[in-house]
């Protein structure tokens, strides 16, 4: 196993993702692990993307379902989705859970309700596997029990008054009103003709209600990234692109108070030091520090594996952890011109492989990584990281077997990844 550069654990910390301690089903109270880079499971999910996570640490367990682990041809994923739900453990590692959950499918939304120890998994699409055509979206509701680690369905889309069927959707969850919240998403079936909605749903724990929005709202955009700063009570969204996969990306910043349903632009990408345009850039809130970090996604340029943070208070971005830079080198490569040249990029091989679309999570004080897309290596990738915020240190827990390319992987190859 390859370990990053190390920094001392803080222990002691409490977990700080929001929740409230919950007994587990033995009637004990979960502690921190004391050392969070030794691991008594080594093996973990298959390489894939396109899953969404959710972190309940009073169950020190962080969920994903399903996903795409299909070929990627010119950067798009084949369709080839999973049905299996693991979680993960800091201090253990990844469990298969036996319990068989929703139907296969990708870019759901997702939020967590600390209170009654449950994950809120709504829509997301299916396409079988090998085939072209129409995308089958999906409407249905379903929890996710931390405690039992079962799947029930709680709506199955076929009720009057629910959201229509629709895939990257972003989830919420008000503990203080007890509502679960759906923005934004994708409503066509078709690969080739996006659909971009901006619809606010707000759903009770029986009905569902559509919201109104006002102010400063974002424009018709997909592919972006996304948090809830519980703190305000407001969905923060970062970049994503208009949904034609040509036109250059997003890298402004706007908050849609749940509370009011008010949009405001927090940050235009260029009044500051600001992270360069992307899609799918991973997004969660830092309660401890009052933070917004931002990892990764995929650029104008290629994907990335930078570390910024964004204060909600000045309203601005630094950079925290730089990782591999571009070097202006074009594709082409032993004579094929979609080939990417090992000199693409300058690798800082402290840091996970530049990727989008990954588990990307916090729980413990620690940035939680597994999976996602490597662009230019054409593969999905399996990696387990941490990213401890108390000493900005990286650190490796599962190397990957697959997606990454060659200088990480420690192979002697002529292109980046071949």
């Amino acid at each position: 196993m390859r370990i990053a550069v190390m920094g001392a654990f803080l222990a002691g910390f409490a977990a700080c993702s929001g929740g409230t301690d919950a007994e587990n089903p033995d009637g004990e109270t979960p502690s921190v692990p004391e050392d969070l880079d030794t691991l008594t499971k080594t093996d973990g999910p298959s390489k894939r993307s396109e899953m969404r996570t959710a972190a309940h640490p009073a169950t020190n367990s962080i969920l994903i379902f399903g996903g795409n682990d299909g070929p990627i041809v010119n950067q798009i994923p084949a369709a080839s989705f999973r049905r299996d739900t693991w979680v993960f453990e800091p201090g253990v590692g990844w469990t298969e859970i036996a319990d068989e959950g929703p139907r296969r499918r990708a870019r759901y939304a997702i939020a967590v309700d600390h209170d009654s120890n449950r994950a809120l998994l709504f829509g997301g699409r299916f396409r079988p596997a090998d085939q072209g055509g129409d995308y089958t979206l999906y409407n249905d509701l379903w929890e996710f029990d931390f405690l039992t680690r079962e799947w029930s369905q709680l709506q199955d889309g076929s009720e009057a008054g629910v959201p229509a069927p629709r895939y990257y959707g972003q989830g919420a969850y008000d503990a203080n009103t007890q509502t679960f919240y759906v923005w934004g998403g994708n409503l066509n079936t078709s690969a080739l003709a996006f659909e971009v909605t901006g619809e606010l749903w707000a759903w009770d724990g029986t009905d569902w209600e559509q919201r109104q929005t006002t102010g400063n709202a974002p424009s018709d955009r997909s592919f972006l990234g996304s948090l809830h700063d519980t703190a305000r009570n407001r969905l923060v969204i970062f970049g994503g692109q208009r949904g034609d996969l040509q036109t250059l990306a997003y890298n402004d910043t706007y908050a849609l108070n749940l509370d009011t349903g008010n949009w405001d632009r927090l940050h235009n990408g260029n009044r500051s030091n600001a992270p360069t345009t992307r899609m799918h850039g991973h997004f969660v809130y830092d309660e401890i520090r009052d933070r917004y970090l931002m990892f990764g996604g995929h650029t104008d340029e290629g994907d990335m594996n930078d570390l910024w943070s964004f204060d909600p208070n000045t309203e601005e971005w630094e950079e925290i952890y730089i990782a591999d830079t571009f070097n202006g080198t074009g594709f082409g490569c032993l004579g094929n011109a979609s080939e990417v040249p090992a000199d693409f990029v300058t690798m800082d091989l402290s840091a996970p492989e530049r990727r989008h679309n990954a588990m990307y999570t916090l729980m413990h004080d620690n940035l939680w990584i597994f999976g996602g897309i490597h662009a230019e290596c054409s593969d999905h990738l399996d990696d387990t990281w941490r990213y401890d915020l108390a000493s900005d240190t990286w650190h490796e827990l599962i190397e990957a077997r697959n997606g990454e390319s060659c200088l990480r992987s420690d192979d002697d190859c002529t292109c980046l990844c071949l």
